[in-house]
């Protein structure tokens, strides 16, 4: 991979402005105090819009972060309605020409356990998947001990004490007997035991990580992406999610884009998810797979907050889909996704993600990015990665690290 920056356009008001004073921000009971280099001062320069500055908005760059970071933003707009349903959505925001605010949403009983704009444990986890990527080659057995730290611990640098919002199955796969020794084995196991029913959706609201950085390395991609997710979901249907966000996210990223080949970009991922499968794919999970897909697909199909299946792969993969296809603006699309509830923030995340890959951080709401309250430990963590991927030269990085 080549660099796409250089330093000609750098000038000294790009250059990051370190606040000795350590940072704040609120929880909807009392300050925290953090790191300098985990949030913003008032008036300090963005990373990310410096870099950009310094790449010449190189649309690469731009869809790249725009995976990323249309993930965390979309998995932190979607708390304001996780676990609601549509109805009591609609009696709190009953303006439907309104967009849901961000970070001043109204406080739920489950989303005022966290700061306000913060992200949960959805882009937590897609975090230990792109450091597992870059610091330990892919390998799952990496990946199973920083899930199972980060349960127990969290981000203490964000000032966390365990990690939150954990599904049950991902608890259920980590605590088994010998999973940090082999965790494909044991998620198998977990998975057998369930007669091989549970397919939710938290290996697909963490995957696009993969695509982030093995984007032009097709084997690498769908062999990561499959590793990555039967460390804790084995079911095929989660698989199917997975590779299929990840094989639309690569071609996104490897091609010249307009409105005409989105379908074609489509419908090549999700032949290619099914060929990759084969006949470990029943047909049945197949058809269901192509229906949630499917371009004619509406949100008022998909019954996000159906009480028995608001956390199913395919729903959270349909919401993704809505992503890339979407027309509108960022605020508008996940305005009209988090309006039905459910798993709001997982489906937040995916749809966030693949709107991202396809229209790029630029096409992001500038204010409410800057409104995610560890935005600065994030854009340092991004802006590595892009320099250990070579897409920007080390006098760049040092000039904004």
């Amino acid at each position: 991979m080549g660099s796409c920056c250089s330093t000609t356009t750098t000038t000294e008001n790009n250059k990051r402005t370190r606040n000795p004073d350590t940072a704040r921000v609120y929880t909807n009971y009392r300050e925290k105090v953090v790191a300098p280099d985990v949030a913003y001062g008032s008036d300090e320069q963005d990373l990310i819009e410096s870099l950009l500055i310094s790449c010449n908005n190189d649309p690469l760059i731009d869809r790249l972060l725009g995976c990323a970071y249309g993930q965390a933003l979309g998995d932190a707009y979607g708390l304001s309605t996780e676990f609601e349903d549509r109805e009591r959505v609609a009696r709190a925001y009953p303006d439907q020409s309104q967009i849901i605010p961000f970070p001043d949403y109204i406080l739920t009983g489950h989303s005022n356990r966290w700061v306000r704009g913060d992200w949960t444990d959805d882009t937590d986890q897609w975090i230990l998947i792109l450091e597992t990527i870059l610091e330990g080659n892919s390998d799952e057995k990496i990946f199973a001990a920083k899930l199972k730290n980060w349960i127990q611990r969290g981000f203490p640098m964000l000032g966390d004490h365990v990690g939150m919002g954990l599904g049950a199955n991902v608890q259920k796969v980590v605590f088994s007997q010998g999973y940090l020794e082999n965790p494909i084995e044991a998620s198998r196991m977990v998975w057998e035991k369930g007669n091989r029913q549970v397919a939710p959706n938290g290996a697909v609201m963490r995957c696009s990580a993969v695509a982030l950085v093995y984007y032009n390395d097709l084997e690498k991609l769908k062999s990561t992406t499959i590793r990555m997710c039967k460390t804790t979901h084995f079911d095929p249907r989660c698989i199917a999610s997975c590779l299929a966000v990840c094989l639309v996210i690569a071609e996104l990223l490897n091609k010249k884009l307009d409105d005409t080949n989105i379908e074609s970009i489509a419908k090549n991922a999700l032949q290619e998810t099914i060929q990759i499968l084969g006949n470990d794919f029943p047909r049945d999970q197949r058809d269901e797979f192509l229906w949630h897909t499917d371009r004619s697909r509406t949100l008022e199909d998909l019954e996000l907050d159906a009480p028995s299946g608001i956390g199913y792969t395919y729903k959270c993969l349909a919401s993704g889909f809505y992503g890339l296809r979407s027309k509108h603006s960022f605020k508008e699309t996940l305005n009209a996704l988090i309006r039905y509830g459910g798993d709001a923030d997982t489906n937040g995340a995916v749809c966030g993600t693949m709107y991202g890959a396809r229209h790029g951080y630029s096409a992001l709401p500038a204010q409410w990015l800057r409104e995610m309250p560890y935005k600065k430990w994030f854009d340092i963590k991004l802006i590595e990665c892009l320099k250990q991927m070579n897409l920007i030269k080390t006098d760049v990085f040092q000039t904004l690290v």
